[in-house]
């Protein structure tokens, strides 16, 4: 029984709860602790198993607390999440045709060259798939470790709207690389990059704001 009541105090300081109003909350805990122990239910069974999550769900039902926008948050934690991905593409694109690149690994590029474009096209959408499921993950895995109510909310949301994000993100660079003949000197590489991440972080914004306003963050999807 401490050890859950304990749980669930960090919780409530770690979001802001009142010290009063947590420890009122502490002193319902305990008797309705007490109360489901006398009908053999364990303190971890009466949690669900996880009393962060518990903690937070009362929490925010009781209205003690409110969701915050946690923008920064989101779009770091979005941007890092996509960095791997988003590294291997751009070798592809990039450092896989770079004459450094085939006098290091001639075996390598010659097998990449005479594979044609599809194997690039399929590297490519790969590194961009990994982008995807690290800058959602990221996201969902930091907010939930926030015990942020809107974190799966703000997971579907950017799921759902990423992609379209990506798309836009792609096409910008594209005519930035247009505008510059596809050069691939290190200013434009990176004009391109920041350009994409900018694009990025605008989406993964975007979804972190529609979900804190969305009926869907609620203390039911914080668990």
């Amino acid at each position: 029984m401490t050890d859950v009541v304990r749980a669930c105090r960090k919780s409530w300081r770690r979001l802001g709860v009142p010290s009063a109003v947590a420890e009122e909350m502490a002193a319902e805990l305990e008797a309705e602790l007490g109360e489901a122990a006398a009908d053999g239910v364990t303190p971890e069974s009466f949690v669900g198993g996880d009393a962060r999550s518990f903690a937070a769900q009362w929490a925010y039902s009781r209205g003690v607390v409110r969701s915050r926008a946690r923008v920064l948050v989101t779009v770091l934690a979005a941007v890092v999440g996509a960095i791997p991905g988003t590294s291997f593409a751009l070798f592809v694109a990039y450092g896989g045709s770079s004459e450094a690149f085939q006098q290091s690994f001639p075996g390598i590029w010659e097998y990449l060259a005479s594979s044609g474009s599809w194997l690039l096209i399929v590297l490519y959408g790969l590194g961009a798939l990994f982008a995807y499921a690290g800058a959602v993950g990221a996201v969902a895995g930091v907010l939930r470790w926030r015990d942020d109510p809107a974190a799966v909310a703000t997971a579907r949301i950017l799921a759902a709207s990423l992609p379209f994000g990506t798309a836009a993100a792609i096409g910008l660079t594209m005519a930035l690389g247009w505008t510059q003949d596809f050069s691939t000197s290190a200013s434009v590489v990176l004009a391109e990059a920041l350009l994409a991440t900018i694009v990025f972080a605008t989406a993964a914004a975007s979804a972190r704001l529609l979900a804190v306003r969305s009926p869907t963050a609620t203390p039911a999807a914080a668990g």
